[in-house]
C-alpha cells in the first residue's frame, strides 16, 4: 500500500487540520470556538467539549525531562507485569514437549507516555452506544407494529428507526471515538516510511504465519512421524492489512498484523495492540527483534519458497522411506525466514514468512524508529477525545 500521511482527520461533523504551524479544527457549527488555555489547546462547540487532552506524542517535539519518581514507577510496573516465569507447555501425541509463545495481555502493555491515551481509548470503548439503544427501541416498536399490520404505525416506527440510527451515530461519534493525530518531523517520517516499506516486503510473501508453540523432537517415534524434523512447530496463517481499529480516527492508516488473537497496529510511535476490545501499546525502543533462517518441511511448497532439499513423509534413520506406510511420499524442505519480537513489558511475537531474503530490513527499521522515539520518550502524540 502506498504510504502517506494525511493533513486532516475527519470525525463526524469535525475535521482536524494539521500543518507545520500547528493544529486547527473546522466544522459548520454555530458558536464553534478554538482557543488556548493554561492546560493546552481546546475546542468548544455549544455545550459539548472536544479537548486536546494530554498530547499523545507528536514525534518531532522536544521531550519533557523524565522525573526520578516517574522512572521508578515505570520500573516497578514493568517488574509487575513481566514476571520471570516459565511459559506453559503441553505434550503432543508423539511425545513432543511444546512450549507456547504467550504474549502479555493487551491491557497490561502500557508505556508511560501512552497511559492517558490508552485509558481514554478503553473508556471510550466501554461507553454505551446510543445508536444501539435507539435502534433497539425503534426496532421493538416496528416489530409490534408489523404484528398489528397498521400501515401508518409501521411507517412511523420505520422512520423512527432511521432517525434513531442517524441521531445515535452523531452522538456516538465524539463519545466513542478517539483521534490520534500525527505531525511528524522529516527524520521521524523517513524512519516510519522505512518501517512501512519493510512490512510491505513481508506482505509480499505468499504465506505468513505466526507461531503458537514449538518444541524439540527428542524421541525416534516422533522423529519418524514428522519426516525426520528436529523440531515441531504449531503455527497459523496470518496476513498484513492496512486498517485502524474501530473507535480510532487518525491521519495515518497503519499496517496491521494479527498475532495469536492480538491485532498489532504499527503506528508512528508505537505498536498499538488490540485484544478482546482492550488496548495496549509497546514503544519501538522497548522492542528487540531478530531475524533468522528456518528450514521447514511442508506438504506443498509455497509458490515463492526456496526449496533446499527433500525428505519423506515417514522416514528411516538412514534417510530412506519407511516402506510400512503406503501413502509415503516425498516432501519439500523449504528455507523460510523467522522474525522474533519481544519487549521488556511482556509482548512476544514470532512470525514466519515463506519468501527468503525479505525480512532483514524489518529489524533495522524497528531499531531506527526506536532510536527516534527513545529521544522523545516523554513526548506525547496528539490525542483528541471528548469527555463524557
Amino acid at each position: 500500500m502506498p504510504f502517506y500521511i494525511r493533513d486532516s482527520v475527519s470525525l463526524g461533523p469535525f475535521r482536524i487540520n494539521l500543518s507545520k504551524s500547528g493544529v486547527g479544527i473546522s466544522a459548520g457549527v454555530k458558536g464553534f470556538r478554538v482557543g488556548t488555555g493554561p492546560k493546552g489547546h481546546y475546542i468548544h462547540a455549544g455545550t459539548s467539549g472536544v479537548y486536546y487532552r494530554k498530547t499523545l506524542g507528536g514525534l518531532g517535539r522536544r521531550p519533557k525531562p523524565a522525573t526520578a519518581e516517574g522512572r521508578a514507577d515505570y520500573a516497578s510496573e514493568i517488574s509487575r507485569i513481566a514476571p520471570n516465569e516459565k511459559l506453559p507447555t503441553y505434550m503432543t501425541e508423539d511425545g513432543v514437549l511444546m512450549r507456547r509463545i504467550i504474549s502479555a495481555e493487551a491491557d497490561v502493555l502500557v508505556s508511560e507516555s501512552h497511559s492517558e491515551a490508552l485509558r481514554s481509548l478503553n473508556e471510550a470503548r466501554e461507553r454505551p452506544s446510543f445508536t444501539l439503544i435507539l435502534c433497539v427501541a425503534a426496532g421493538v416498536g416496528l416489530a409490534f407494529s408489523l404484528v398489528s399490520q397498521n400501515p401508518p404505525i409501521i411507517c412511523l416506527f420505520a422512520a423512527l428507526l432511521v432517525v434513531g440510527y442517524l441521531v445515535g451515530n452523531m452522538i456516538d461519534l465524539p463519545r466513542r471515538n478517539v483521534v490520534f493525530a500525527y505531525n511528524l518531523d522529516p527524520e521521524a517520517e523517513e524512519r516510519y516510511k522505512a518501517l512501512v516499506g519493510a512490512i510491505d516486503r513481508i506482505a509480499s510473501a505468499s504465506k505468513i504465519w505466526f507461531v503458537k508453540a514449538q518444541g524439540d523432537i527428542t524421541n525416534s517415534n516422533a522423529w519418524k512421524r514428522n519426516s525426520g524434523a528436529s523440531s515441531l512447530v504449531d503455527n497459523k496463517e496470518t496476513s498484513v492489512s492496512y486498517a485502524l481499529p474501530k473507535g480510532i480516527a487518525s491521519n495515518v492508516t497503519p499496517p496491521m498484523i494479527t498475532i495469536d488473537g492480538k491485532n498489532c497496529y504499527f503506528l508512528p510511535d508505537c505498536i498499538l495492540v488490540e485484544e478482546n476490545r482492550r488496548f495496549g501499546a509497546v514503544r519501538y525502543e522497548n522492542i528487540r527483534t531478530a531475524v533468522r533462517d528456518q528450514r521447514m518441511i511442508m506438504d506443498t511448497a509455497p509458490s515463492d519458497a526456496t526449496v533446499v532439499g527433500q525428505t519423506w513423509k515417514y522416514v528411516n534413520k538412514n534417510g530412506s522411506p519407511d516402506r510400512r506406510f503406503k501413502d509415503n511420499r516425498q516432501l519439500p524442505i523449504c528455507l523460510f525466514e523467522e522474525i522474533g519480537m519481544v519487549s521488556e513489558g511482556g509482548f512476544k511475537g514470532l512470525l514466519q514468512v515463506s519468501k527468503h531474503g525479505i525480512s532483514g530490513a524489518y529489524g533495522d527499521a524497528v531499531r531506527e524508529l526506536g532510536r527516534i522515539t527513545k529521544e522523545l520518550k516523554d513526548a506525547e502524540p496528539l490525542l483528541i477525545t471528548k469527555d463524557g
